[in-house]
């Protein structure tokens, strides 16, 4: 495809697509393509032929930084089955198996099983503390009819189960009991009884133990959970007293082994005290008016959506105090704020804010420093405060991530209409200090989060909190894999920044999370009917792209896998998912991928139409892309010899001290963290596999690689995505920079956006294959589904089936040879014969809307003396 590619010879293959110029498409564009629930197993892009896993096949094994079974090496292509998807009726179960199979999938994930009652999950429906007979039975049967074609099972041990509920504990102050899970012995106690219960359970169908079993081959032990979670510091510092003093107690332990006496602790946690400086606030106090009403000067009153406020000087407990009244709010807590902008702050200084407030009745604020202006990033505090009806000082401390002459210290208070009083409210810089007045390792009393920390303070609290998760990781893998005897591969969880990763160091393989615009919800989380999916196609924004991020979390000398992916209907850019991920997975040598979700239902299998932002199993933008995606990523071969890059991650044998330092400049941003360590550039990673290392130093090695060539570039806000291999193509982006991106080699018209690939089915080069698959899809929706005007929501009203695709038009230059092309209908099956010409001693075929379809099979013609 390029003209300096070594990879591929440009004059084996080429498309063209020359689709008409119009205007926007329209919803009369779209046609039907409604993709049956019930596989055709008579398809000839069907995978008929599959190796079942039996009760004595190879296991899966992690060795050389892949999976393996029997000595060869494995990709896992994948989908999530969500709450009740993984417990279908035994007259559904071999449907959707045989449908999954058929597509090129040979793994399911097995998720939120644990987090609902009988029929949604596996708890039975009296009390929630047993798990239903049913559900296991279903679930044993399905397992079966999955691995019989060749499907193995990655089983989620805790997802949303809240054990503290049934165990009579208090409730923590995280859905699912979530970062509490971690360290309360009683609630880890909770988890390996589960554990037990299910892998020690022997499947009536296949007469072996769960844990037995090779067609269980992974277990999960929780599902983003850790202390390096969004969100995590606000979680820790406002834990329920009961969790506070285990966490504390065990802080305590660790700082006394570490230090023994109060007089060594302070000898290291001294350095970097500082007194305080001056207010960087102006009118802290609120005293200065403005003519024209009560408005603070140098404050400003934000009101967002229709929402209302109005100031007034009060007095509370005999002292001023700025009262703030709501005479309108809405559910989401930044439509009013009290801000103050035109600061300056230092990356790598520390500041103390103080600030005294109070509430007529309990409820809670924001309080945060950020950037005044785009892209309104966090400079490094953001803080939720519980306010009572007594008045409060409230003291906090924080480093500064990134220089800015333009921040913000903001108080967010919406989503209540309880009126808050503020007063004496300080930005300082400076502050930090040892001990407070009642802190001491003697009596256990010293905090997790000073109110004014030093350096070394703060990195004691990283450090502990780090090597704690880790212990809790190993401890739940020895427990499956050698208490319970399970022979599956085990992941912890999610990898969250550097101290995730060191925690998820010693698992089987490395584990990550992404989505492109995941659904916002600005008011209630998960609000049917108001939630927002930003127009932006990933291909456009390079920069921001989910999948160097990915890349970045990868571990040398682990598998890496992603075992939750999507970009959520009903973006117009949908199509773009399966095409990007296979390929970018495939270029950087992965070992797993996972979409989310098949499925969150147990009974709506041979739906018609889109029902969610996630089900990809009626989506024919995701699922008509599956097949290409199983021959892009799962059967890729091994290419040309490229270049493998491995970073350091630290400089001295303190791993941990040294990831903590990386931990506390750039949070959770893997990329960031290696391209200061590095150099590494997007650029550099469409090139070549990436690994983080946590030994010293790096390298660079020479090896085969599996996968495409990249390339991906922006213009004027409109992008190309292309992945080139020897039995692929990927193509992606907008109709107007396809003929500038590869010298006229392809171009194309329209529609606007598209995503197309050309895959081999035979797992041979182009110019040896005697079946490609083209697929090629615009926009999907539900037949009257209703968009707000930015097209960035549809509430409740997703439409009705059918489901409907905007086909693409133009035209395939075919590689050489002699070929026959059908036009495939949704089944999958020929509907009729898409005419190839000669133009220029090549064969050319026509894609056309007239097909309806977004399948078009080639099939090499051989003719009499042999040649094709």
């Amino acid at each position: 495809m390029y003209r300096n590619s070594a990879v591929i010879n440009v004059n084996i293959f080429f498309v063209v697509i020359s689709a008409v110029l119009s205007s926007a498409a329209t919803a009369g564009d779209l046609v039907p393509f409604v993709i049956p629930g019930k596989a055709n197993m008579s398809s000839p892009i069907a995978i008929t032929s599959v190796e079942p896993i039996d009760t004595k096949a190879y296991r899966l094994v992690a060795r050389k930084g892949h999976f393996y079974r029997g000595g060869k090496r494995v990709r896992l292509w994948g989908v999530n089955l969500s709450f009740g998807a993984s417990m279908p009726k035994h007259e559904d179960a071999p449907v959707i198996a045989e449908r999954l199979a058929a597509a090129g999938v040979n793994t399911v994930r097995c998720h939120h099983m644990d987090t609902s009652r009988w029929p949604r999950g596996l708890w039975n429906a009296k009390d929630g503390k047993g798990i239903a007979p049913e559900a296991l039975d279903r679930l044993d049967y399905f397992i079966d009819q999955l691995a019989q074609r060749g499907i193995c099972v990655n089983i989620n041990l805790h997802v949303g189960r809240e054990h503290s509920r049934f165990l009579g504990l208090p409730e923590p102050n995280r859905k699912y009991d979530k970062i509490s899970n971690i360290f309360t012995p009683a609630l880890i106690d909770a988890q390996k009884k589960f554990a037990r219960e299910l892998l020690t359970h022997v499947n009536k169908y296949r007469k072996v133990r769960y844990a037995d079993d090779p067609a269980v081959a992974i277990v999960e032990v929780t599902n983003e959970n850790s202390f390096f979670m969004w969100g995590s510091e606000e979680t820790l510092r406002t834990l329920p007293e009961y969790y506070a003093n285990i966490l504390q107690g065990k802080y305590n332990a660790w700082l006394k082994g570490r230090y023994g006496m109060d007089q060594e602790l302070q000898k290291v946690w001294g350095k970097g005290t500082e007194p305080l400086g001056e207010n960087i606030l102006k009118d802290g106090d609120f005293l200065i008016r403005e003519v024209g009403g009560f408005i603070p000067q140098d404050w400003s009153l934000e009101q967002h959506e229709g929402c209302r406020a109005w100031m007034s000087r009060q007095r509370l407990e005999s002292r001023r105090a700025l009262k703030i009244d709501i005479e309108k709010s809405d559910d989401t807590e930044w439509h009013l704020q009290l801000n103050q902008g035109r600061l300056k702050v230092k990356k790598g200084r520390y500041y103390t804010i103080a600030f005294e407030a109070a509430a007529d009745k309990e409820r809670s604020i924001t309080c945060s420093i950020g950037q005044a202006h785009s892209p309104w990033k966090n400079l490094g505090f953001s803080q939720r405060v519980e306010l009572t009806r007594k008045r409060t000082t409230y003291r906090y401390g924080f480093t500064a991530r990134a220089d800015d002459d333009d921040a913000r210290f903001s108080f967010a208070f919406g989503a209540s209409d309880i009126s808050i009083h503020l007063a004496n409210v300080e930005l300082r810089p400076g502050g930090r200090v040892t001990l407070g007045e009642d802190e001491s390792i003697g009596n256990s009393r010293v905090k997790l989060y000073g109110e004014s920390e030093t350096p070394p303070r703060t990195l004691d609290r990283m450090r502990f909190l780090a090597e704690t998760e880790k212990g809790y990781f190993d401890e739940m893998r020895n427990y499956v894999q050698k208490e319970l005897g399970c022979k599956a591969l085990v992941t912890g969880t999610i990898v969250f920044g550097p101290l995730g990763l060191y925690a998820q160091s010693d698992m089987d393989f490395i584990d990550a999370h992404a989505y492109w615009q995941h659904p916002r919800f600005p008011g209630r989380p998960w609000d049917a009917g108001n939630w927002l999916v930003e127009q932006k196609a990933m291909t456009d924004n390079m920069n921001g792209a989910t999948l160097f991020g990915l890349a970045a979390k990868r571990l040398n000398g682990k598998p890496f896998t992603v075992s939750e992916y999507n970009h959520p209907a009903p973006m117009d850019s949908q199509a773009e998912c399966v095409p990007m991920i296979s390929s970018f997975a495939a270029a950087q040598d992965w070992d797993g991928v996972w979409l989310y979700t098949y499925s969150h239902s147990s009974d709506e299998w041979y739906r018609e139409r889109l029902n969610s932002y996630f089900d990809i199993d009626t989506n024919p933008a995701k699922w008509g892309f599956m097949r290409a995606g199983a021959a892009i990523f799962r059967d890729a071969s091994v290419g040309e010899t490229g270049q493998l890059h491995i970073f350091g991650l630290a400089d001295t044998s303190d791993v941990v001290g040294e990831l903590a330092k990386l931990h506390i400049e750039h949070d959770r941003d893997m990329f960031e963290v290696l391209a200061e360590r590095g150099n590494v550039t997007r650029e550099k990673m469409l090139g070549s596999p990436i690994f983080a290392s946590l030994e010293t130093g790096g390298g660079l090695r020479v090896l085969n690689i599996s996968g495409p060539k990249l390339n991906w570039s922006v213009e004027d806000g409109k992008g190309i995505f292309l992945g080139r291999g020897e039995g692929m193509l990927v193509c992606t982006g907008h109709a107007g920079r396809f003929a500038e991106a590869t010298d006229k080699e392809v171009s194309i018209a329209g529609p606007e956006f598209a995503a197309v690939t050309v895959t081999t089915l035979d797992k041979k080069p182009f110019e040896q294959s005697q079946k490609i698959l083209i697929a090629a899809c615009g926009r999907c929706e539900n037949t009257g589904m209703k968009f707000s005007e930015d097209r960035r929501t549809v509430g409740r009203n997703w439409g009705e089936a059918p489901v409907r695709i905007e086909p693409v038009e133009g035209e395939v230059v075919l590689p050489k040879g002699r070929w026959k092309c059908e036009a495939l209908g949704p089944d999958g099956m020929p509907k009729g014969e898409a005419p190839v010409s000669e133009s220029d001693g090549k064969q050319v075929l026509e894609l056309s809307p007239r097909n309806e379809t977004m399948w078009y099979l080639l099939r090499r013609v051989v003719r009499i003396d042999g040649e094709g």
